[in-house]
């Protein structure tokens, strides 16, 4: 009896587990460069939408496929809503919000500058060899 319940389990299971909705995992809340990595668990193939607003009408579908991430780039300053759905579904499974901020033009040249320094300090170093005995 127990046999035949081990045997059964997954053909019992396989319909759940294949059944579930797609759903984002650990997406950034933040990003200072204007791109990060989505990543979702699926088990079908997906459809991703972007968009700028709370409502989604001006959303675009960024990725269709079935893959489980995708890298998104190039985004300026704003407020992004990604949304996923399994490819044939029609009502949307999950919900993501990404505020994408850029560093400072101020905080960027103290960057700058911090690298010019120690270039400068080590082509310094370098020029002046090591001291004689």
């Amino acid at each position: 009896m127990r046999l035949v319940f081990f045997l059964l389990l997954p053909l019992l299971w396989s319909p759940l587990v294949a059944g579930a909705a797609p759903a984002f995992d650990a997406p950034p809340e933040r990003s200072t460069d204007g791109g990060f990595t989505l990543n979702w668990d699926a088990d079908t193939p997906v459809v991703l939408e972007q968009s700028t607003g709370p409502d989604h009408a001006d959303a675009r579908i960024i990725y269709e496929g079935g893959d489980t991430s995708t890298v998104i780039s190039g985004l300026s300053d704003g407020e992004y809503r990604f949304r996923l759905r399994a490819a044939e579904a029609d009502d949307w499974a999950d919900q993501a919000t990404v505020t994408v901020e850029h560093h400072s033009l101020a905080r960027a040249f103290g960057f700058f500058a911090v690298g010019a320094i120690v270039f400068l300090v080590l082509i310094g170093a370098i020029l002046r060899g090591r001291p004689r005995d």
